[in-house]
């Protein structure tokens, strides 16, 4: 990922990152949201169908780009008290501002 400064370690995984940018976009091609995450084409293809296949999210295929609808009440397998509501983009900038208040 060139141009971009170093985190530091980070605990979100491709799949969170796949919901939170759906999340902010129902509508992006998966061309888009690969060059978006920078992984492959096959890569993000690969994902949304475990996504789909899992329950995590729901794809309405009537055109292209198609939709994606997300399910924010399902629970994040081992951590039962988190949901996948907690990748809402309010959630997450609303915690990294949290953060760097303190």
């Amino acid at each position: 990922m060139d141009g971009q400064e170093d985190q530091g370690v980070t605990f979100v995984t491709l799949y969170a990152r796949i919901v939170h940018e759906l999340s902010k976009n129902p509508r992006m091609a998966q061309e888009s949201l690969a060059r978006r995450l920078d992984v492959t084409m096959r890569t993000v293809q690969r994902h949304l169908t475990e996504l789909e296949r899992e329950g995590y999210i729901r794809v309405a295929r009537e055109r292209k780009p198609y939709t994606y609808e997300i399910a924010w009440d399902r629970p994040l397998p081992y951590f039962d008290q988190l949901t996948v509501g907690m990748f809402r983009p309010e959630t997450l900038e609303n915690l990294a501002s949290a953060r760097s208040q303190t």
